[in-house]
């Protein structure tokens, strides 16, 4: 009876110990699992292919953003720790970057996981990206456990159990989707709309890492009045990045820079994705809709002047 009663419980907790690794639903869409990761290798990833298999650690970062790379010996540690184990996955975020930049990093703290350049900023989108360094965990089902700025305890303590296949609870899918209203705006009436996209805090932030681009960002409003009051027939507008952006933020800038014309926050991302603005500031004008001129050299930017004599 003794040796029946040990059988039982060693069928018990064999079957307790394998639970973690039986495949069910994932607490996010199947299409977010099919976005493809483009790795500077030339090879691409997606979750879906270490459902079953791997947990999966994302990274987002950016080679001017201070506290990605105060994090980086962190997130080397944990490729080096738990590479075995859990999938690691670098993501660059690609704005006011390029694979140089990306290389130099990597090289400067000896960053052996497989990366990512977000060139499009599709990944950020999906995965509704606000602010760099962005840590996301999903357990080998490809349920979301974790979602946070910081190389954190938590987020340590959480990669050290599912390293041993241990289950966690999920994250609530919805932080990946905010449900943030698109930017209304009616580019499609003819007239002739320049749209100068930037940030609210890249004059200040990348005075350090990336000053030529803070000296550009602030250079960009003030050249931006100058062209309103040039060339007054024309539809300006000053659209900010939903990053680290508050309206609080707005209201900062709009007083910092005597901004006396349109100004909004993309909230939704659409209008960055929608033009393809990967380095601040931009300066895109558009009529019914089409981009017509482009330039991120703001330094006494002029009409081109065919599109001056058309907008008149």
């Amino acid at each position: 009876m003794k040796n029946l009663n040990m059988h039982i419980l060693r069928r018990v907790l064999s079957v307790v110990l394998l639970l973690p690794t039986i495949a069910v639903a994932a607490n996010i869409p199947d299409s977010l699992q099919q976005i493809p990761f483009p790795l500077i290798s030339g090879d691409s990833v997606k979750l879906a292919d270490y459902r079953g298999d791997k947990p999966v650690y994302v990274k987002f970062w950016a080679s001017w953003c201070k506290p990605c790379m105060k994090e980086m010996p962190h997130f080397e540690h944990v490729q080096e720790e738990y590479g075995d184990t859990i999938q690691v996955i670098s993501v660059n975020l690609g704005i006011n970057d390029d694979l140089e930049s990306v290389r130099t990093t990597m090289k400067q703290f000896g960053l052996t996981m497989p990366t990512a350049i977000d060139k499009s900023g599709c990944l950020a989108e999906a995965f509704h990206f606000i602010g760099t360094p962005y840590h996301l965990l999903f357990d080998r089902n490809m349920n979301l456990v974790h979602v946070g700025h910081k190389a954190s305890a938590e987020l340590d303590n959480k990669i050290a159990l599912l390293s041993r296949t241990k289950p966690l609870d999920m994250q609530d899918s919805a932080v990946l989707d905010d449900g943030a209203a698109d930017l209304q705006l009616s580019l499609d009436d003819g007239k002739l709309h320049g749209l100068l996209f930037t940030a609210s805090w890249c004059d200040w932030y990348l005075q350090d890492t990336r000053p030529q681009v803070s000296r550009a960002c602030a250079r960009a409003p003030r050249e931006l009045a100058r062209l309103r009051n040039k060339y007054p027939q024309v539809e300006w507008r000053t659209v900010l990045s939903r990053l680290w952006t508050t309206d609080k933020d707005l209201q900062a800038y709009r007083k910092k820079y005597a901004v006396s014309g349109a100004l909004d926050i993309d909230a939704s991302n659409r209008l960055f994705m929608h033009y393809g603005v990967r380095n601040y500031p931009t300066l895109v004008l558009i009529r019914d809709g089409k981009e017509l001129y482009r330039t991120s050299d703001l330094a006494n930017v002029e009409i081109p002047a065919q599109l001056a004599q058309q907008s008149h």
